[in-house]
């Protein structure tokens, strides 16, 4: 997992598919007045914007990935990001391949919070699982980005 300001991406050469989405998301972040909800396309990736609630902790699941990583800023309110290592939790129920999510339980016995504000963003590995979109308090309104990059696409070491 990384975790930065949107003002910061350019700090990390991953690749052609990650300048165009993090161009894309960096332009956003400063004026997203008129920024619809819904899917966008930039760099062959899909980023969806959308308005939602914050959810409490105790009523969600972490989840994963195996093809997409996931860069997810937040435009509008907080939220805490949950990431923890999937290397010793137990898949709950069927992966969706078309969507590519499963989920785990129970809840792994150490994990990283991190309070994501307007402007940050954090990159999620397949490996990363993450439970995003949780109140810092009590659910409230939350604007958010989530792209999703093939994990092929990032030139990684």
């Amino acid at each position: 997992m990384l975790v930065d300001h949107i003002s910061n991406w350019q700090k990390y050469g991953f690749g052609p598919a990650w300048e165009e989405v993090m161009t894309w998301l960096a332009r956003k972040a400063a004026d997203h007045a008129g920024l619809e909800d819904g899917q966008h396309q930039a760099g062959g990736c899909i980023i969806n914007v959308n308005s939602l609630l914050s959810r409490v902790r105790s009523q969600c699941q972490y989840e994963y990935h195996r093809r997409f990583c996931d860069v997810q800023m937040v435009l509008d309110g907080e939220e805490w990001f949950f990431q923890a290592t999937g290397t010793d939790l137990v898949p709950c129920g069927e992966f969706d391949e078309i969507r590519d999510i499963g989920f785990y339980s129970p809840e792994p016995p150490e994990m990283t919070r991190v309070t994501l504000r307007p402007g940050m963003f954090v990159l999620v590995f397949p490996w990363d699982a993450h439970m995003p979109a949780i109140a810092t308090g009590d659910p409230s309104p939350l604007r958010k980005c989530v792209a999703k990059i093939p994990l092929e696409a990032l030139h990684l070491a």
